[in-house]
């Protein structure tokens, strides 16, 4: 392996660690430090080539993550913004730029210039905007709409970026070109609606998360590469695999598998803009770029604020969504390395365009804090009425699939299933969630609000809206998936009820440390089954079986946590009158009915074996080693049964 590689990651993450750890420390965004961070590595390494190779791998993870996230519904939810409003602010600011540009260099550059300002930040506004809780305002909406126009309109620059570089179309080759795009959407659609779908549900069917995870990979990769060989750009692959996999029930669990590549290649991305900064070039012109980023930041205000009046948005929403959008975003990076290749920015044009990006996402965070005061200052400008309050969105336009204050169930067992029926009956919303895709194909064909994924997972978390939720409800099986899951949901939503059921008595403690409001343990509850339906044959009074239920559950089963199953029977005994419960252990293979309980009028409730427990025995039940026979009766009776069957040994 390449020492020099090794040695230049190793300091490359350590000085992010600490420079981002001081930036939490004073509540600053990431998205500086890691600048801050290629800034400071620039002075000491050399070489940046391959860092910077690497780093591409983030932007191929974020538009694969674009494409991913992109669904029907949602665009036609907020179409009207998306459309006229994206279509507005990416032309007038495009517009803008390329005639304060003409005095400078020619049309076509100060067209690329346009195109180079007019995106904003994604990842940026996306974070201000779920931290504020702005998602179903109108201000959100709008927000929204206008950046997934723009997520869509840099395919289409980085496509027409050559043509702008001075590249001609022959049209001599126009036939196979049309061939290979004709090729290529029929290869996307067949492999789209038949290939993909289907193993992705193989995958999934398997529960083996590194085949998933694989397999996702190979996706996203394999249809980047596909691209790029046929000469279509690897961003646009990258968003096509996204696209594909997103009309599948398996997108929000691969969200969950490829967010991690995508954070870790894109803060590499972020530093390896950082490293490309001149600092000498900074502080000789810092007056310059400081001015230049001013421009920007007004011509992208004034650009929104325009496309706010069409559409009719209350001012004041408009203001605070032209604040948000005003920086450069971290397509433009993009867009101008493609730029340089096709001689459309020179390499002082690129250094002074990069300083301006940092300096602008860097800024919005501080111009969103003082959006009141900006506000203040239209309110002395007669033209504009200025509304107190920033706009909800209108009842009207609120996608009818929004869940607000609803119970989310993880697995749909036989718990899941009847907690779903209960929260159906009491018009309780909810919504669920489990790994296995032929049940999650099966209950939505039905009509059931279900998602394929696991739970642990936050993009899946996020997709059952874990922020607006009540409760939380964690009916599956596995002991270390349910702590993961306990620990997502909290730190996503530090106030939501969290109710879990754990197999075993001595799980309960670990659980309720993990975070859970309320722990049922299905070894114990078993028992108190047992003992219910017993109490209920014999007609003891509702009253005392209730009682005595209560006693055994007190102090949150802290008797019983490490209970043997035949001491249990002793501490059931001692809430009992004339009834008495008695357990003995198997030694040979035998038939029920070959132990004469009937003879001495005893009943068989229950066997436990390996810790599960068998009700509904009939007389030939097969017996084996180890297994625990649970039985009633009187004192009198079980005393005769003993006597004539016990043996020395203490089993029969």
């Amino acid at each position: 392996m390449d020492l020099y590689l090794l040695e230049s990651m190793s300091i490359i993450l350590i000085t992010a660690v600490v420079i981002l750890l001081i930036f939490n420390k004073l509540k600053l965004p990431s998205m500086i430090g890691l600048f801050l961070t290629g800034i400071v590595l620039g002075q000491f390494i050399t070489s940046t080539s391959l860092i910077t190779e690497i780093s591409e791998l983030g932007v191929i993870f974020l538009l694969f993550i674009i494409g991913l996230e992109f669904s029907i519904e949602k665009f036609s939810s907020i179409k009207h913004y998306a459309i006229v409003g994206g279509l507005l602010q990416v032309v007038i600011t495009t517009l803008l730029v390329m005639l304060l540009s003409l005095c400078a260099m020619p049309l076509n550059r100060a067209i690329f210039l346009g195109f180079l300002v007019c995106f904003s930040s994604t990842a940026i506004v996306m974070k201000l905007i779920q931290k504020k809780q702005l998602t179903h305002t109108l201000q959100g909406r709008v927000t929204l709409g206008i950046l997934i126009f723009q997520d869509i309109a840099v395919i289409l620059v980085l496509l027409l970026t050559p043509l702008l570089g001075g590249e001609s179309i022959n049209l001599a080759l126009l036939p196979q070109i049309l061939t290979k795009l004709v090729a290529l959407v029929l290869i996307i659609l067949v492999v789209g609606l038949f290939i993909v779908p289907r193993a992705l549900k193989e995958a999934a069917k398997t529960k083996n998360r590194d085949l998933f995870m694989l397999l996702v990979l190979f996706i996203c990769l394999g249809t980047t590469f596909g691209t790029s060989a046929i000469g279509i750009s690897p961003e646009l692959g990258a968003f096509i695999a996204g696209l594909i996999i997103s009309n599948t029930d398996y997108a929000h669990q691969t969200l969950g598998y490829i967010q991690p590549f995508q954070d870790v290649f894109m803060s590499i991305f972020l530093i390896s803009i950082g490293l490309m900064i001149d600092v000498n070039y900074f502080i000789q012109n810092i007056l310059l770029i400081v001015a230049f980023s001013i421009v920007v930041l007004l011509l992208k205000f004034v650009a929104t604020l325009i496309t706010g009046e069409v559409l009719k948005i209350p001012i004041r929403t408009t203001i605070a969504i032209s604040i948000l959008l005003s920086q450069i975003g971290e397509f433009s990076f993009v867009l101008a390395g493609v730029g340089i290749t096709h001689g459309l920015l020179t390499n002082e044009l690129f250094t002074m365009f990069l300083a301006v990006s940092i300096i602008t996402m860097s800024s919005t965070p501080f111009l969103q804090n003082i959006t009141p005061r900006i506000v203040d200052l239209f309110k002395r400008i007669p033209y504009f009425q200025v509304d107190e309050e920033l706009s909800m969105i209108k009842e009207e336009e609120v996608q009818s699939q929004i869940l607000e204050n609803h119970v989310i169930i993880v697995g749909f067992g036989v718990n899941g299933k009847n907690l779903s029926r209960a929260c159906y009956h009491y018009h309780i919303p909810y919504v669920i969630v489990d790994l296995n895709p032929l049940i999650v194909e099966k209950e939505k064909a039905l009509g059931l609000p279900i998602i394929y994924g696991n739970a642990s997972n936050e993009s899946v978390l996020k997709e059952l809206k874990i922020n607006d939720a009540n409760c939380i409800i964690i009916a599956t099986s596995n002991y270390e998936s349910t702590l993961t899951t306990i620990d997502a949901a909290r730190r996503l939503n530090p106030d939501i009820h969290i109710i879990v059921r754990t197999r075993y008595l001595k799980n309960v403690d670990e659980v309720y440390a993990a975070g859970a409001d309320v722990v049922i343990p299905e070894e114990f509850e078993t028992s108190i089954v047992i003992f219910t339906k017993l109490m209920d044959y014999y007609n003891k009074d509702v009253d005392e079986i209730t009682d005595t239920i209560d006693t055994l559950r007190s102090d949150n089963y802290y008797e019983f946590r490490s209970v043997a199953p035949d001491e249990l029977t002793t501490k059931l005994n001692e809430n009992l009158t004339d009834l008495m419960v008695e357990s003995l252990y198997v030694k040979d293979k035998k038939q029920l009915d070959e132990y004469e309980f009937k003879k001495h009028d005893l009943t068989v409730t229950a066997i436990i074996r390996d810790n599960k427990t068998i009700l509904g025995i009939s007389p030939k039940f097969e017996l084996i080693e180890d297994d625990l026979i649970l039985f009633t009766g009187s004192q009198e009776n079980i005393e005769f049964f003993l006597k004539d069957y016990y043996n020395v040994d203490g089993g029969i």
